[in-house]
């Protein structure tokens, strides 16, 4: 079954609330977090007391993606906010593998994510530490980028070194996704997809209609 996941910097946040019932009454699985310091992408986008209102509010999971220099420095909030998944990026200056293992201690399912500039094969040295990884479709840090074309390859490359390890890892795709790219993706071994702007909150028939029509392009069956 495939996982859909609504990025929440999308939302409107004047109506948060009503967002995320709405998401949950389309079908949405999980809640996609970013988290943005300014420095490692331009922008800066959510913080903790809002991650805090969310799982309040809602019992659906939460994957949190990192686009910040020093991820290390939010594991005490993660863990304190029960984050279930979260993802850091590749090129991050900090020792990639030692952050991996501590988010696994903290009890929050470690991952990494991939910038379409960087070759697949450089997750290598990190899967088995790795219990997922956020394959980006656009440049990380601004919404409303359109897909990019080759992401479906880099899913199908990611799924065969899958299969080499020989042990689950999930594959979680973001940016640009709409319901046809976003079937491709999962054709080609997505397992997650990632629903912003384009696909659920900009829809003229509402969030709620909006995810149930994504997940049916998308995963049909499911």
């Amino acid at each position: 079954m495939g996982i859909l996941t609504a990025t929440l910097a999308c939302a409107d946040w004047l109506h948060l609330g009503d967002d995320l019932r709405a998401l949950e009454r389309g079908g949405c699985d999980w809640y996609h977090l970013d988290i943005m310091d300014g420095h490692y992408v331009p922008n800066l986008c959510l913080n903790f007391d809002l991650i805090r209102a969310v799982r309040a509010a809602s019992p659906l999971p939460v994957d949190c993606h990192l686009m910040v220099e020093n991820p290390g420095d939010y594991l005490p909030q993660l863990a304190q906010n029960r984050v279930e998944r979260a993802a850091f990026h590749l090129g991050c200056p900090v020792d990639t593998a030692s952050l991996l293992k501590e988010l696994r201690r903290a009890g929050i399912a470690p991952g990494l994510a991939l910038n379409p500039d960087e070759p697949v094969g450089a997750l290598s040295p990190y899967l088995e530490l790795c219990d997922w990884v956020l394959l980006m479709g656009v440049k990380p840090g601004f919404s409303g980028q359109s897909f990019l074309p080759g992401t479906v390859e880099r899913v199908a490359r990611l799924a065969a070194l899958r299969r080499t390890l020989g042990r689950p890892l999930l594959i979680e795709v973001d940016g640009g996704i709409g319901p046809e790219n976003g079937r491709a993706c999962a054709d080609a071994g997505a397992d997650a997809l990632v629903a912003g702007a384009f696909a659920v909150f900009s829809q003229p028939d509402g969030v709620e209609a909006a995810c149930r029509r994504f997940r049916a392009a998308a995963f049909p069956g499911t």
